[in-house]
């Protein structure tokens, strides 16, 4: 019995125990948006020591780098508040951020304080990740590259933006080419966050063949005719999908052969008119040849076929035209005419033209 009422006792007396007990005003600070000039930003979580025995802070850590903790090793007085300052270094790091701060006391739980905000990024800090200038807003690059597309396929390409405002913005995508499908994420981009602009390519049921280049406008307002935007170049190379033909098929399909894979105008007069010279396409497969495409970029050159399909064993002409006149001074002419067709073997083929310019 007597031993009974010693465990009571003992039990009562540890409950009762003396011991510091901690209560945070706030455990989360927000800085809003703020400017990286400002640099180091700091705020002050207090706390309250609840108990009835000195409160000590034994330890206080951050998550990052970029964040840093500072508190007393003084004990905290039951009654009194404890101070603990955080600062943040804005430098070199636009865009949004959220970090914690693990804080680790003698009272009976451990606490998480969290600091968040978005730096408004400087012209020097975001000229390496956003070069291209829009005013309200930036881009990761002016020219979004797709690759090569296999015809019938889709592909994608995505360009990061920032909002380098103190205001919201809707970024949207204008004047593109209807195979190119925008999607902006995301429609609300508040000040110094980052937003994606993804752009999908369908190549089905389109005439696009060989190297397809297009643009695009990045603007804050589609409706605001003021508003600046930032032109965008897209590239992709679209070609053929040959990889289900079977062995038949391969070995009935059409060849495309060219009578001449250069053309020598010999000497030119730049002061002359426009001059035609011919090449021929034969088809020396089995099957109908069709010509996808037949283009130069040369603003010198003009080109035209006489068909568009070559049956097995013919052929058809290509008219080669050259205007004198669009030859860079001082420079002789040497252009490149790019003939896509349905051959498996040799799907693009290159007709090289040269030619001394007097």
């Amino acid at each position: 019995m007597r031993g009974a009422l010693l465990s009571i006792i003992a039990f009562v007396a540890l409950s009762s125990a003396a011991e510091p007990k901690i209560c945070w005003l706030e455990t989360t600070h927000d800085f809003g948006a703020f400017d990286e000039e400002l640099g180091l930003v700091t705020t002050t979580f207090k706390a309250v020591n609840t108990g009835d025995e000195l409160l000590y802070v034994l330890s206080a850590r951050a998550n990052c780098g970029c964040t840093t903790p500072k508190y007393t090793l003084e004990g905290i007085q039951p009654g009194d508040t404890l101070s603990l300052t955080v600062s943040y270094d804005a430098k070199g790091r636009p865009g949004r951020f959220d970090k914690k701060v693990y804080v680790t006391t003698n009272a009976d739980k451990n606490s998480v304080l969290t600091i968040i905000g978005t730096v408004i990024g400087s012209s020097n800090s975001l000229k390496g990740r956003y070069p291209v200038d829009g005013g309200k807003i930036r881009l990761s690059s002016s020219v979004l590259p797709f690759g090569e597309v296999k015809k019938g396929h889709t592909a994608s390409a995505t360009l990061r933006g920032y909002n380098a405002s103190n205001d919201t913005l809707r970024p949207v995508v204008t004047d593109n080419p209807k195979y190119l499908s925008p999607i902006v994420r995301p429609e609300a981009v508040p000040p110094g966050e980052q937003f994606v602009v993804n752009i999908q390519a369908v190549t089905d049921g389109q005439t696009l063949w060989g190297l397809a280049a297009d643009s695009l406008r990045v603007k804050i307002d589609s409706n605001d005719s003021s508003s600046t935007y930032i032109p965008v170049s897209t590239i992709m190379i679209v070609n053929e999908d040959f990889s289900t033909l079977s062995d038949s098929e391969r070995a009935n399909a059409p060849v495309a052969s060219l009578e001449k894979e250069m053309v020598d105008m010999g000497i030119i007069s730049r002061a002359s008119k426009s001059l035609t010279v011919k090449d021929k396409i034969t088809n020396k497969g089995k099957n109908t040849l069709y010509i996808r495409r037949l283009y130069s970029p040369d603003r010198a050159i003009k080109v035209n076929a006489s068909s568009d399909k070559i049956k097995s064993g013919k052929s058809i002409d290509i008219s080669i035209i050259v205007d004198p006149s669009e030859i860079p001074a001082g420079e002789p002419l040497n252009a490149r005419i790019t003939l896509i067709t349905n051959d498996p073997s040799a799907p693009t083929q290159i007709i090289r033209v040269v030619g001394e310019v007097k």
